[in-house]
């Protein structure tokens, strides 16, 4: 069965460190015939001085000879990461360019983009500069996953092994959404997945196979902390198996609950050397999603060479 064709958003703005994501695909995506890849570039806005129409003819000719440097740079920008995407192995002929006058909120505007265009996910490299210092200056979550709501985010940092995943797995339906998207990510490609909670009930870290965690995990599935994730872990497990991943690609883990999951989840995944850990993002709503927002906001500031794939 032929694999619908993925379609990612690139914001770029000349700097080496905007263009690292690429090699994240690179690596992640056999063949890259199956991607398309959208480059963002937002051109400095005209000043003040140029905004209004008509005026002498020496300054209309200095606006003229800006919006021209301004058009020649943004050219040399897109052209530098098309032969970035070149040297990857992306073809020519699925790669798009589109620029815009950057606005208050940089922000706002990619994410505005990639909810028109539909993209699969918005790359983003975790430390940037420049033009991009507006997605995560400060607080990562406050600029991107406050406006980003139809695609998901894609926080990239250092080397990356993408030959292991974690999908994390809580009690709410935005987990049951980043599993539908890591495995229409992941469909094509040599992944394997772990289906990851953290337990407070547990003391031990404990692996099975998907097809077995019911009959193997009966045992805590009858606590109350079991009964409650039960549901959505099965589900979680049918959405990753209904994409069409090989069975045995695929586990379920969980890691014991001390006090702190994002420190337990980053460090079990550097432990397996999983390089690509996919959250389920929730804005505020009480003490316990208080708590989620702030292990999301935690996993965002201390990963380092991993992808960490996010969605509301």
């Amino acid at each position: 069965m032929r694999t619908m064709q993925k379609c990612l958003l690139l914001p770029i703005d000349g700097s080496d460190k905007s263009l690292n994501p690429i090699g994240f695909i690179h690596r992640l995506y056999p063949d890259l015939g199956e991607v398309s890849m959208i480059l963002c570039y937002f051109m400095p806005p005209l000043p003040p001085i140029y905004a209004e129409e008509g005026g002498p003819p020496s300054l209309i000719e200095k606006k003229k000879r800006f919006l021209a440097t301004r058009e020649r740079n943004s050219q040399t920008v897109f052209e530098r990461a098309r032969r970035a995407l070149g040297r990857a192995g992306f073809p020519e002929h699925l790669i798009q360019d589109f620029s815009q006058e950057r606005q208050m909120n940089v922000a706002y505007q990619a994410c505005l983009l990639a909810d028109v265009k539909k993209v699969d996910a918005v790359l983003v490299q975790k430390t940037v500069s420049s033009g991009l210092e507006g997605f995560l200056k400060g607080d990562p979550t406050t600029a991107l996953l406050r406006h980003c709501i139809v695609s998901p985010i894609w926080f990239v940092d250092g080397e990356i092994n993408p030959a292991r995943a974690a999908i994390c797995i809580l009690n709410e339906d935005v987990s049951l959404r980043i599993a539908d998207h890591a495995a229409f990510m992941l469909e094509d490609t040599a992944t394997q997945i772990v289906i990851l909670h953290v337990a407070k009930s547990i003391s031990e870290t404990v692996t099975v196979p998907a097809d077995s965690f019911e009959t193997e995990l009966g045992w805590w599935m009858k606590t109350e902390s079991g009964r409650v994730i039960r549901p959505f872990l099965v589900k979680a497990c049918d959405i990753v198996r209904e994409a069409g991943i090989d069975r045995k690609r695929i586990q379920v883990t969980l890691v014991p609950g001390r006090g702190n999951p994002a420190h337990e989840i980053l460090s079990y995944c550097r432990e397996q050397k999983i390089g690509i850990v996919a959250l389920g993002h929730s804005e505020p709503g009480g003490v316990w999603s208080f708590l989620k927002n702030s292990v999301t906001k935690r996993i965002l500031l201390d990963f380092k060479d991993m992808a960490v794939w996010v969605n509301q």
